[in-house]
């Protein structure tokens, strides 16, 4: 009990400091590298392999698919677990996020259109209608051996719009979301929303602090799909 204690005071101490979240979970992969972060389908994601998912896809996304610092890219879809792989991704390159989870066609094309969005990631048949697209599932697909320019961890720089339905999008930053979180994560569940600052600030980002495990909805959605 004691050790552990002691493990969520220096949690919350690095909490208050802004300590990068990026060099927490590639500490995590080395200290706490068999630790499951979650489930995909046919798949076990532990803390080694989530980092080492964040690097193939800052590979994929700079070399393969031509982004670089500064774009901004959005994602369109229902809260699948390598959106959180593709956002941190993007932080290690210097671009930026536009998740447009929960919006209509209409709206997601309008956001995309005002905040100058370069490409689109999506779930499988969630695209927006003339914006270049590519599937999230190509981006982890297999390995891709291009080394990225990574620009400096810099947890202060606003690289996130969260966009709250019927409201404007804000760009924040990992300092923003990070400053105050809990001791102890609210739940461990993931519904069909993973970009708002109550599911980011109460459920994922404390979850990772403290390497615990996370479920996804869209897993266990896909999981029926495949067994009925």
């Amino acid at each position: 009990m004691r050790k552990r204690k002691r493990f969520i005071r220096k949690i919350g101490d690095m909490t208050s400091q802004t300590v990068s979240l990026l060099a927490l979970l590639r500490r995590h992969a080395s200290e706490h590298g068999d630790r499951l972060a979650h489930e995909l389908p046919h798949r076990t994601i532990t803390y080694r392999r989530l980092w080492s998912r964040i690097e193939r896809a800052s590979a994929r996304l700079q070399g393969e698919w031509g982004v670089q610092a500064g774009a901004t890219l959005a994602y369109v879809g229902n809260a699948h677990p390598d959106a959180m792989v593709l956002y941190f991704a993007l932080l290690r390159i210097g671009a930026v996020l536009l998740p447009l989870e929960g919006r209509s066609t209409q709206a997601a094309q309008a956001l995309c259109s005002e905040q100058g969005v370069s490409l689109v990631v999506h779930d499988e048949g969630s695209t927006i209608p003339d914006v270049p697209a590519r599937p999230l599932a190509l981006l982890l697909e297999d390995w891709c051996h291009f080394d990225p320019v990574l620009v400096p961890d810099d947890p202060a720089q606003p690289l996130l719009w969260l966009a709250p339905e019927h409201a404007q999008p804000k760009m924040v930053s990992l300092n923003n979301l990070c400053v105050d979180l809990p001791a102890e994560p609210h739940s461990s569940f993931v519904g069909d929303r993973l970009f708002t600052t109550e599911m980011l600030t109460k459920v994922v980002f404390p979850c990772l602090y403290l390497a615990r495990p996370m479920q996804f909805a869209a897993i266990e959605t896909l999981q029926k799909s495949a067994t009925s």
